[in-house]
């Protein structure tokens, strides 16, 4: 069975959290894994560009980023809290950002 939304329209869709059907969510999830991976890469080049300032600032400037997107789209989120890289050193710094972003709002 094919879905009636294109990949734009399931990616926009489960950002936001909206239900989707099992086959667009499962498209979903691939794409969300795929942002992260994503995420990833960025991580482990900004990693091997050695220590130092800059380097600092790269790797905190993609971690607040990735924070901001959760924060920005529930949907996300929501298949970021269930994927191992959550509940890694590098994911744990993540989510310790989105917990800063929450509270901003909170207050």
């Amino acid at each position: 069975m094919s879905s009636k939304y294109s990949p734009q329209e399931i990616w926009s869709r489960g950002c936001r959290g909206d239900a989707l059907k099992a086959e667009d969510m499962k498209r979903f999830a691939a794409m969300a894994r795929s942002r992260f991976h994503t995420f990833q890469m960025g991580i482990s080049h900004s990693l091997g560009e050695g220590e130092g300032e800059a380097s600092d600032q790269k790797l905190l400037g993609l971690i607040r980023g990735l924070a901001t997107e959760l924060n920005d789209h529930p949907g996300l989120k929501k298949v970021w809290l269930r994927m191992s890289i959550s509940q890694s050193e590098i994911g744990s710094q993540v989510s310790l950002q989105l917990e800063k972003l929450e509270q901003r709002v909170i207050h």
